[in-house]
């Protein structure tokens, strides 16, 4: 049986076993190896000789199986590893993709004039709007201040003014993210001349992509599907790159063959938490010369100038140029970069207190709200001395609160939290953030208040909440999908396996006005050389659809 230490579920061991009626420990490296990839994001492993030992084993037993055999793994074409249920995810993905792709394309719809007048002087977002208006199926990526947005208010209006009963459906696949999304709609929409009917019309507010599909906990499946499909004519999700494996496979199965998917993203992000990373693979396959051309880059810059370090910033370290990055730090501080050596200085103390000082003092939810995104704290990781954990800790002290984060019955006005856990009887979703303000009336009673995609907010009592996190500080991978005036970065002393380019990039990309980085050179080089790399399992499977 599974040793004790073994990181592989015993369950499943359990079941593997009496499925082939036959012991699998000397397969058993290899299973933990594939589960603890899985774990990783990664949907497969890669097998260097499809004859090893543990393979045959697995063989043997029926537990190893090729792509069209019914067995608990795959063993792809390649040479890939696959528990099935995620070779099934990627193949049901790449088909409907092709045959999307392949669908005759609307090449002669007519270009409203206006998307022409929007976009005469960035060629890059007019070449995006056609290509999203003329195809059932399309990818739109670019960096921060490239203007996604405002090119998916203009490819709405010219749908709507073409057809005002189309159903549209927008969704990101964060609480989070989804109220950006919001957010962002509504202030582009503010620089088109609509009429008072087409602004009625126009669809404002995002869901997330687990609300559009209707979960049906505690299963991993949604009332939506193909066989009870989303009764929407085109679907736009936002921060697509954040999407993983299994939710974008069910999504797109939801989705109606003869409606259309607009896929939008920053493809040099961090790949998503859970297995695989698909908007990557789309990308890439999609720009191969012999495939169809789905996918638009937008390259121009509408957010910051042409002298910003942050616009420089983001841009060197996507490019893997360190050289670059390292000479605008000794350049020297600058409207909107800061750089310091140590992470403990007295200066970072200093910009701590006041980055959190109108959170501290904010009265009302949309105050509190407000000044939290003014300032945030990135880290790479939980733990360690630049950890989430430790820096939130410090946070405290700074501020003049003295008790410990690990107390979760303190709590104070001004006190910023994240849920950890989705929870559908109080509306409340991973990574959703609340703020603990006093009741006017009565002083002594606490409750968190969370932003509402109306604009609106609402207060949850602490007894109701899921489990939260203490969040002056998050991780890099929580701020995917959000926008703050500053971040501040703290890298600790030593380089390790997470701290990579993508890393570092999206933790820069996420400040709208300045970005503060403190650690040391060596790491940040460190950082920006290293590049995990994407997987190709979806690649594969949309080669062979």
């Amino acid at each position: 049986m599974l040793e004790s230490t073994s990181p592989f579920p015993k369950q499943l061991l359990s079941f593997f076993e009496r499925y082939s009626g036959g012991s699998l420990k000397e397969a058993l490296p290899l299973l933990e190896n594939l589960y603890l990839q899985l774990l990783a994001g990664n949907a497969s492993i890669e097998i260097d000789a499809p004859d090893n030992k543990s393979v045959k084993i697995l063989r043997q037993n029926s537990i190893v199986g090729s792509e069209n055999e019914r067995t608990p793994l795959v063993m792809a074409q390649e040479g890939n590893l696959y528990f099935r249920r995620y070779f099934d995810y990627e193949t049901s993905l790449a088909q409907r993709l092709v045959q999307w792709s392949k669908e005759a394309k609307n090449n002669h719809t007519e270009i409203d004039h206006q998307i022409i007048k929007y976009f005469k002087d960035a060629p890059d977002q007019l070449n995006a709007a056609k290509l999203a208006l003329r195809n059932n199926f399309a990818v739109i990526t670019g960096g921060p201040g490239t203007g996604k947005t405002y090119l998916l208010v203009a490819i709405l209006a010219s749908l709507l003014k073409e057809n005002p009963e189309l159903s549209i459906s927008l969704v990101a696949p964060t609480g989070k993210a989804a109220q950006r999304m919001t957010e962002s709609i509504q202030a582009n929409l503010k620089l088109f001349e609509l009429s008072p009917d087409e602004k009625e019309n126009f669809p404002q507010n995002a869901s997330t992509i687990h609300r559009l599909l209707r979960p049906l906990p505690p299963s991993i499946h949604f009332r939506k599907k193909s066989e009870s499909p989303l009764n929407a004519d085109f679907v736009i999700v936002d921060e697509a790159s954040m999407v993983d494996l299994p939710l974008m496979s069910k999504l797109v199965d939801a989705i109606r063959p003869t409606s259309r998917l607009l896929l939008i993203g920053d493809v040099d992000q961090l790949a998503p938490v859970e297995a695989g990373a698909p908007l990557a693979s789309i990308v890439r396959h999609f720009l191969l010369p012999h495939q169809p051309q789905l996918v638009a880059k937008l390259s121009t810059n509408r957010r910051f100038g042409k002298d910003s370090s942050i616009h420089r910033l983001c841009q060197a370290i996507s490019r893997g140029n360190a050289n670059e990055v390292i000479e605008l730090i000794d350049q020297g501080s600058t409207i909107d970069f800061e750089y310091d050596e140590g992470t403990s200085s007295q200066e970072a103390d200093q910009m701590i207190r006041l980055g959190y000082a109108g959170l501290a003092q904010a009265k009302t939810p949309a105050e509190a709200h407000q000044a939290f995104l003014h300032f945030q704290i990135l880290c790479p990781t939980h733990e360690g001395e630049c950890g989430v954990n430790s820096i939130n800790e410090r946070t405290q002290k700074l501020l003049g609160i003295n008790q410990t984060i690990k107390n979760k019955s303190v709590r104070y006005s001004g006190m910023p939290i994240i849920i950890e856990r989705n929870d559908y009887g109080v509306n409340l979703f991973n990574g959703d953030i609340g703020i603990f303000l006093t009741d006017e009336n009565q002083p002594e009673r606490l409750a968190a208040w969370f932003l509402q995609s109306d604009g609106t907010y609402r207060a949850i009592s602490p007894t109701r909440l899921p489990p939260y996190k203490l969040a002056y500080a998050m991780t890099v991978h929580r701020s995917q999908g959000s926008e703050y005036d500053q971040v501040m970065i703290m890298l600790p002393s030593i380089h390790s396996e997470l701290l990579t380019r993508h890393l570092l990039y999206v933790a820069c990309s996420r400040a709208r006005k300045k970005v503060i980085l403190l650690g040391s050179k060596k790491v940040i080089e460190q950082s920006i050389k290293h590049s995990t790399p994407s997987p190709t399992g979806l690649q594969n499977r949309l080669i062979q659809a």
